[in-house]
């Protein structure tokens, strides 16, 4: 019997501080998801003043992530303060582009969210999930985020 030595995977991508130039990808995959799933509850894509809003809406205790590869932004993660009262408490959203999706993007950028959020001072992370986002859940899961709760008739959605 011959044996084969294992192939090297290296990831095809680098995570890094998302700037300006990104935010025109990073609406699309938003709005791709608004349109498509239940990664949010929001049934309206943004258009380019509304994610110009949103970009600005970014502080001092705020990050904004992205992963990119050789084709530009796959996947982008956000930290921003809850319900901007409390400086403790931060809330995370992680998005990546449907075709990358199964290959680690989300936990490797989840994984630096959680160290920049723990860099800023933040205690305690959120997330809001729809329960009909599954792989959201599976994600949060994955890196010990638990279901504390559930905000019932929050949104009706592709006639959900």
């Amino acid at each position: 019997m011959v044996g084969m030595a294992k192939a090297k995977t290296t990831k095809a991508y680098t995570l890094r501080a998302a700037t300006q130039d990104d935010l025109k990808a990073i609406m699309g995959l938003y709005n791709w998801a608004v349109n498509q799933t239940f990664a949010t509850i929001d049934s309206e894509p943004l258009d380019a003043e509304e994610a110009q809003a949103w970009w600005d809406a970014h502080g001092k205790r705020s990050k904004l992530l992205v992963a990119v590869d050789d084709t530009g932004v796959i996947g982008w993660a956000r930290l921003l303060p809850w319900k901007q009262r409390g400086f403790d408490v931060v809330e995370s959203l992680v998005y990546v582009d449907p075709v990358h999706h199964g290959k680690g993007i989300g936990g490797a950028l989840l994984t630096d969210l959680t160290k920049e959020a723990r860099g800023l001072g933040y205690r305690t992370i959120v997330a809001s999930i729809a329960k009909d986002n599954r792989a959201g859940v599976a994600l949060f899961a994955r890196h010990g985020f638990e279901i504390v709760g559930t905000i019932r008739n929050a949104a009706h959605k592709f006639d959900r």
